[in-house]
């Protein structure tokens, strides 16, 4: 493995930037950077721009530093390293087959190379290369809300303990409910919080509440939230507000659907007595036919967080199967509707929806 070349990635933008940063000033000290250091855009989202980025980064160790000192390298944010279309571009396969051969063959010991990426395609002749002599370090928040949430947890707590805060368990629920996973929105908002509270140690419910900005994720979650509750207003309010923030119709009927799906299938699992609520919490049985059931699932719903699974359990407890079952029918046909037919703005189609999901239940005569 070559000692001077690391290489960073993820979709946690935050962690893979400081992580670079750091290994940059420790390999090249700020007094020696504005003639050590050559850093290199890789924001390119065009072939052309991705072509520019590794031509001038094979350039770079071709040619001795300044005075014949040392020379160090970073390849900085380069997305196209997750792009399949470019990386499969001929030219950029090329360009990076010469990169990673100069690797292989060895830099010398005053030339190093720092990468930070989004993310690598990893299907890609230059990763396969590249992986076992480089140091690779990859951070990465989990795509599934049940992985991601106790990882975004756990970081907020050791953020606030290491200023000497401590949060109350019900709080740092709802931080990470509004702050969302993204590490650096994290940190804003206990930056946030810490600054407020001053003197006080203890963070509780209502200083979340009062402090805490709702990220775009959470605001997706209180749009859900209120169809659930068939809160008619507000659930109008919030759609509006994200079709302001640049959300599709489109997009928000596939959560539509994705909350139906979860209320339907919790209501079930408390009709057959697989799930029980135990005041606000939930509990579930312990069968050996529950392990089988949930064993041969993609995403096994004990797993969730207890705090999103507990909001599902209580939303889906008022209504009947039944009920769940038509309500998901008619958001699969509405949305089937916005993708055949043209005629009808999408944002009608889905505010008529919302409409009839959060009417109440018509009373049998």
């Amino acid at each position: 493995m070559a000692d001077n070349v690391y290489f960073y990635c993820g979709n946690d933008e935050y962690l893979v930037g400081t992580n670079a940063r750091k290994k940059v000033d420790q390999i090249c000290p700020a007094e020696e950077q504005s003639l050590s250091l050559e850093v290199i855009d890789g924001s390119a989202s065009k072939v052309d721009e991705a072509i520019a980025a590794i031509d001038q980064c094979v350039a770079a160790f071709r040619t001795v530093g300044l005075f014949g000192g040392k020379k160090v390298v970073w390849l900085r944010d380069a997305a196209f390293l997750k792009n399949q279309v470019i990386m499969k571009n001929a030219d950029v396969k090329r360009l990076l087959a010469e990169l990673s051969n100069d690797l292989k063959a060895g830099l010398s010991p005053d030339q190093f190379l720092v990468v930070s990426a989004p993310g690598i395609y990893k299907v890609s002749g230059f990763y396969k290369a590249i992986k076992d002599i480089v140091e690779f370090e990859e951070f990465d928040i989990p795509e599934r809300d049940y992985e991601a949430r106790p990882v975004a947890l756990k970081r907020a707590k050791s953020l606030f303990k290491r200023e000497g805060y401590s949060i109350d368990s019900d709080a740092a629920d709802l931080f990470i409910d509004r702050a969302g996973f993204e590490t650096r929105q994290i940190m804003n908002e206990v930056e946030k919080l810490v600054l407020y509270k001053g003197e006080d140690k203890n963070i509780q419910l209502q200083d979340v509440q009062l402090m805490t900005a709702a990220s775009h994720e959470a605001v997706a979650w209180d749009f859900t939230d209120a169809i659930a509750e068939r809160k008619l207003g507000e659930a109008i309010r919030i759609f509006r507000q994200l079709l302001f923030q640049k959300q599709t119709a489109i997009g928000l009927i596939i959560q539509i659907e994705n909350l139906f799906q979860n209320l339907l299938r919790f209501r079930e699992y408390m009709e057959i007595g697989w799930l029980r609520m135990n005041g606000n919490r939930i509990q579930w049985a312990n069968d050996e036919e529950i392990d089988d059931y949930f064993a041969a699932m993609p995403d096994d719903p004990r797993k969730m967080h207890w705090f999103r699974a507990s909001k599902f359990a209580n939303q889906a407890a008022p209504y009947t199967v039944a009920r769940l079952a038509a309500s998901k029918r008619l958001v699969v046909d509405t949305h089937e509707k916005m993708i055949s037919e043209g005629s009808i703005p999408h944002e009608l189609m889905l505010e008529t929806l919302l409409a009839k999901l959060c009417a109440p239940p018509r009373r049998r005569r």
